[in-house]
């Protein structure tokens, strides 16, 4: 990941969670893994950002059940002065079989998917760190969680 110093990053994820499994997929640089979504594009609604995200990276057509959590993340991906703000949903995928095994999406960029158990979060380099405990509160909360998060501690 190519990204200057004292950057901010507007970022917008879905959690796809099937049999208990939720997909993420590696970062670029290939040092750890992060919920499927990308930029928010000027004027476009995150919901919208989320949609579209999963159609380029995977082909999947999603629906957004509702917002979950908004993270401050400071030194983002372990990078020194990259804040990251970001905006998670819960989304459903009606249809879509998700494979187990390591597989590719749609876009020439190769990103390398995969489904993890979600109690096994705690024990995968995943960005922001605060997803390795969240995603088991998921399902206690009907809330949006405002969650601070470093990726540096």
């Amino acid at each position: 990941m190519s990204i200057a110093i004292d950057h901010f990053l507007f970022r917008v994820a879905g959690v796809l969670i099937k049999e208990q499994k939720v997909l993420l997929h590696m970062t670029k640089n290939g040092r750890g893994w992060v919920l499927p979504g990308g930029k928010a594009e000027v004027n476009e609604l995150t919901t919208d950002t989320v949609i579209r995200e999963f159609e380029e990276e995977l082909g999947y057509t999603v629906k957004v059940d509702r917002l979950l959590w908004i993270i401050e993340n400071f030194n983002a991906y372990g990078l020194p002065e990259l804040h990251e703000h970001g905006m998670y949903y819960a989304v459903e995928a009606p249809g879509v079989i998700v494979q187990d095994a390591v597989f590719t999406g749609k876009e020439e960029l190769g990103i390398r998917y995969q489904r993890v158990n979600i109690d096994e979060l705690d024990h995968v380099n995943i960005y922001p760190k605060a997803l390795r405990t969240l995603n088991c509160e998921m399902a206690q909360t009907d809330g949006i969680k405002h969650v601070m998060n470093n990726d540096l501690e």
